[in-house]
């Protein structure tokens, strides 16, 4: 039986209704009943969806289909990336697409090789229905469009309301669960579109007491094994170096298993996650609107030469045009190693530690922030002749032990005072966990000067800090006085 055009458009609304509330009941952490509030903003946007593909295909069950796989991919992606990262799916994770594309291997761990696979024939057979049952019928084209541009101003309007300024801070477990998926990616990103710049920050006094030099090292997936497996060994660098550091402790990063920036931002800028507030998900993205936060412009009186030093493609995430505009004012990347440098598949942490090696040797008076890759993921069975993913990770780990022992041990028999500090930026993600709200798993993190001044007093016992509270730490050792 052929249905009217009207029927048709009704048939477009339930079925937008249907597969809002149907996919959306499929999205992790789920809970009995999403709030009934919010399900305009779990129907809307599938309805402009479904008006737009009808627009373009004539055909209802197109359009329906489009929507409902448009909905699924957002589903399925989000499920997985709480199996391994324990958060769903957030506005900035669309912002990745590019560096999805650009560097595949970096994401594509996440995704189960099946389903791959059935992504791949999905698309096909799409293709084909798309080919089959496009209509080319007018009037029905211009309802769609009458249709979608209702639902679209009723949508603006209702985030438009949901997202003053002074609103309400984010809760993105809590946020997900109460409203849905949909609700979430949009509210949040109409409130991240909204929030005011950050206030400008002043430099950093320089004091008598600062060290000659200083250096960082942001170390990938690291930490500590013992704490990840009791049949693994604690590392002896990092024990060492425990003993000696002016303060040590435990870290916690804003994420699990991934978000390099999220960390990387916090101890380069000091912001922390309720002064970001919807920012936070992805701080890279807006910190060029607030140069002046960057620890390298802060100390730039202290330390006018800074390096930001990095083994990888520095456009991954802008960090060659952001860089700079924190205060760094040369960059090394990738093109200043060769394949010789390389462990597994990316530039060891020994090849980095034989350049700050040079550095420390041949600079008096300079702020060096490294991030190593060396650890960087996925991580495999067979990576470094390992029998799994997981045992090759250790092997990285106890390199770059191995990279903090010898880079302390250089500054010690260079006899310069330079202030040393070392963190893991988020634990690895080697299998899938059960979804637990605020899971925390924290980092190792220790603060070294290893020729100071007699009168520094060191802190025996171990800090637990944020990553921005490390970044208040080293411009507390560069400009504080020492205490007696």
């Amino acid at each position: 039986m052929m249905l009217t055009n009207g029927q048709e458009i009704a048939l477009m609304i339930l079925g937008s209704a249907l597969l809002g509330e149907g996919l959306d009941a499929a999205v992790q952490p789920r809970r009995i009943g999403r709030e009934w509030r919010a399900f305009p903003l779990r129907f809307l946007p599938v309805l402009v969806a479904s008006s737009v593909f009808l627009m373009m295909s004539g055909s209802v069950l197109i359009a329906l289909l489009m929507s409902g796989l448009c909905l699924g991919v957002l589903a399925i992606g989000s499920n997985l990336k709480l199996r391994l990262l324990n958060e769903p799916l957030v506005f900035t994770d669309l912002a990745l697409l590019s560096a999805f594309v650009k560097h595949p291997r970096f994401y594509l761990q996440a995704v189960p090789v099946p389903l791959r696979f059935v992504v791949v024939a999905g698309l096909l057979l799409l293709l084909v229905v798309l080919v089959l049952l496009s209509s080319l019928r007018g009037y029905i084209r211009l309802e769609a469009a009458v249709i979608g541009s209702i639902a679209a101003l009723l949508l603006w309007r209702m985030l438009e309301c949901q997202s003053r300024v002074g609103g309400p801070a984010p809760a993105l477990w809590d946020d997900t669960q109460r409203l849905g998926l949909l609700p979430v990616l949009l509210l949040y990103t109409c409130r991240w579109a909204r929030l005011p710049p950050l206030e400008e920050q002043a430099l950093v006094s320089l004091s008598q007491h600062a060290p000659d030099g200083v250096i960082i090292i942001q170390c990938e997936s690291f930490a500590d094994p013992a704490k990840l497996n009791p049949q693994w060994a604690p590392l002896p660098a990092l024990r060492r170096c425990q003993q000696e550091a002016l303060q040590w402790g435990e870290l916690t990063p804003s994420g699990l298993g991934a978000y390099t920036m999220r960390s990387e931002y916090s101890v380069l800028c000091g912001d922390s996650d309720e002064t970001l507030s919807y920012r936070q998900f992805d701080p890279f993205l807006t910190a060029h609107r607030a140069p002046s936060h960057g620890l390298a412009r802060k100390l730039r009186d202290v330390y006018p030469e800074a390096l930001f030093l990095h083994p990888y493609d520095m456009r991954f995430y802008g960090r060659q045009s952001l860089m700079p505009q924190l205060g760094f004012t040369k960059l090394v990347g990738k093109e200043f190693f060769t394949k010789a440098d390389q462990e597994g598949p990316y530039v060891s942490d020994a090849a980095l530690a034989g350049f700050l090696e040079s550095i420390i040797r041949n600079q008096s008076r300079f702020l060096t922030y490294c991030v190593t890759i060396e650890n960087h993921g996925p991580w495999k069975k067979g990576r470094l002749g390992q029998k799994s993913g997981a045992e090759a990770w250790h092997v990285h780990a106890q390199h770059s032990d191995a990279m903090l022992g010898n880079v302390y041990d250089d500054i010690k028999d260079s006899g310069k005072d330079v202030l040393l500090v070392f963190f893991g930026d988020h634990r690895p993600a080697l299998e899938a966990l059960p979804p637990c709200k605020g899971l925390k798993r924290g980092t190792p993190y220790v603060i070294m000067r290893p020729n100071a001044p007699a009168m520094i007093t060191r802190q025996c016992e171990p800090v637990p800090l944020t990553m921005a509270e490390l970044h208040q730490a080293i411009v507390e050792a560069v400009s504080a006085s020492p205490h007696t």
